[in-house]
């Protein structure tokens, strides 16, 4: 019996790490759609020649309505998800960016996605939902906090506790949405950020979201102490040549030319 295709596309373009999530109509994630999103996000970041990777889903509905609770309510009850868990949402360590391109409804997972994520475009009919509390659990896979972190705590609160579905314009009301567009245009907007990020160094990019991650809850002082600790991604950065390239450039009035080393 042969397997069942994979939920999960890729496609490089470029620089550019395309992951379209392919299981209609809810693009619904089990165990192995876990892993191979979990696999496509250690190709981006393991792969030199990948700077960024947008994310988007077939479709005008759904972009993800996360755990595959159909399959959980016939029996897969399994939790093999990956190394960094369920849709490769504990991987906290990421140094490259990730652009969501949101086609549609991002439930549970997938606003947990979302959350993750560095930047998010999407269409103007998008809603986002966490309505675990309601189906008789939690958000586990980084949602609970993360949206405590990234949106204003009572419209946290309000979401998680009850459930209600925030639009793509409250989202963007509230800073959480960087771009709404028609659906037509999502992948061109998406890949015009993308373009955008991969002119800058990508030793910087990495050093960048590396700081990042390890400041964001530290007061000022613990962060220029983190900051000048040894962090690997900010000590090659410095190290590297592009560090002078950037300078040099500037003062011969051309383009820089990033080598990544």
């Amino acid at each position: 019996m042969s397997e069942a295709p994979s939920r999960i596309k890729l496609a490089e373009n470029g620089p550019i790490l395309e992951i379209t999530f392919d299981h209609p109509p809810a693009h619904a994630f089990d165990q192995r759609a876990s892993r191979d999103l979990n696999a496509a996000f250690a190709r981006l970041q393991d792969s030199p020649h990948l700077r960024c990777a947008i994310i988007t889903a077939t479709g005008d509905r759904i972009f993800s309505a996360g755990w595959d609770l159909k399959a959980v309510a016939a029996g897969d009850t399994g939790e093999d998800f990956g190394e960094f868990g369920f849709m490769g949402l504990e991987r906290s360590h990421l140094t490259k960016p990730l652009i969501v391109a949101i086609n549609g409804l991002a439930v549970g997972g997938g606003f947990e996605l979302s959350l993750m994520a560095h930047m998010i475009i999407c269409a103007p009919h998008v809603e986002f939902a966490l309505p675990e509390l309601q189906r008789g659990f939690i958000p586990e896979a980084g949602g609970l906090w993360r949206a405590l972190r990234r949106l204003p705590q009572n419209i946290a609160y309000e979401l998680l506790l009850t459930g209600r579905r925030m639009g793509a314009e409250e989202g963007l009301r509230l800073g959480f949405v960087n771009r709404i567009v028609p659906r037509e245009h999502l992948m061109e907007a998406a890949r015009e950020m993308a373009a955008q990020i991969a002119t800058s160094a990508p030793l910087a990019v990495e050093a960048f979201l590396e700081i990042a991650h390890a400041t964001e809850t530290l007061p000022d002082q613990e962060a220029f102490a983190t900051m000048r600790s040894g962090l690997p991604a900010h000590r090659r950065m410095r190290e590297s040549n592009d560090f002078h390239e950037g300078p040099r450039a500037f003062a011969e009035k051309r383009a820089p030319r990033w080598t990544g080393r």
